[in-house]
């Protein structure tokens, strides 16, 4: 890929979250030789080398364990997963948008649609939380995020019906709540801005759903984009779809976005992939 396609966004970047370089992370494992044993060495140096994925199972699951209370497992996992992903994607045909402003965002832009591709979230934000020791440090990792799009024709008919459902309770239904008049506000104004504020939010939800009831060939073509770096990441990562377990919706929501877009996860030692699935 030529180095005009890809856009880069790093200003605001703090430099107590920055990633380790090459040569520190190499200068670092010299002084845990006799420390840790020489496997592990090997092990941890292929990462830096960029050799294979950190999330890749080539190590027990006690040995990660072990390696994740490491100041140095982070640092180096920090590094492989950011510029194995960078690897990857920059390798891609279509042109890419990244963006490593205090994170790693990886997109593409469709016409005058922004679609994700990747994000990793490395940042350490434990100094926002209260009443933490200013020694503390956090072995978390961070997330890795996987986004792709499909098409799911049955779902969108049901939630058309839903929000139909929906709109027409809403449209029949009464302000419980005398007006008074001599009172600015009151629960009979909440209400009435609450009902107009819902209809007119689910009434935008049903136009988005009927619009797509027909791909368009952005869509076709997100679909295609998505689903195919999924895949190449998958490939890397050496999981599969069988991996992930789905986060359950909350019984009671307020979002009327929510069913049409799905998350599952995979939980790892100080490091969660998340995936991102969105319905179209």
């Amino acid at each position: 890929m030529e180095n005009n396609d890809i856009k880069f966004g790093i200003m605001g970047a703090n430099p107590e979250n920055k990633l380790a370089t090459k040569e520190e992370l190499i200068d670092l494992l010299k002084k845990h030789r006799g420390i840790l044993t020489n496997s592990i060495l090997d092990y941890l140096n292929s990462l830096v080398e960029l050799e294979f994925s950190v999330i890749r199972e080539n190590i027990s699951t006690e040995e990660r364990e072990i390696l994740s209370e490491l100041e140095l497992y982070k640092k180096i996992a920090t590094y492989n997963i950011y510029h194995r992903a960078l690897q990857l994607l920059e390798q891609q045909k279509q042109p890419i948008d990244i963006d490593n402003n205090e994170s790693l965002s990886v997109s593409l832009q469709l016409e005058n649609r922004k679609v994700y591709l990747f994000s990793f979230d490395y940042q350490d934000r434990i100094n926002l939380r209260k009443n933490i020791p200013d020694e503390y440090k956090s072995m978390k990792i961070g997330n890795v995020c996987l986004y792709r799009s499909l098409q799911n024709q049955d779902l969108r008919e049901k939630e058309i019906n839903r929000v139909l459902r929906k709109l027409e309770s809403l449209y029949a239904s009464h302000n419980p709540y005398p007006p008074r008049r001599s009172v600015v506000g009151g629960p009979d104004v909440y209400w009435e801005r609450q009902h107009k504020e819902r209809i007119e939010e689910l009434e935008k939800k049903l136009a988005e759903l009927e619009s797509k009831k027909e791909l368009t060939e952005v869509d076709k073509k997100e679909i295609e984009l998505t689903n195919d770096i999924h895949q190449l990441l998958l490939a890397d990562y050496e999981l599969t779809n069988e991996d992930f377990e789905e986060r359950k919706m909350p019984k009671f929501t307020t979002s009327e976005f929510d069913r049409m877009n799905k998350i599952r996860t995979k939980k790892m030692p100080n490091l969660t992939i998340v995936d991102h699935i969105r319905y179209l």
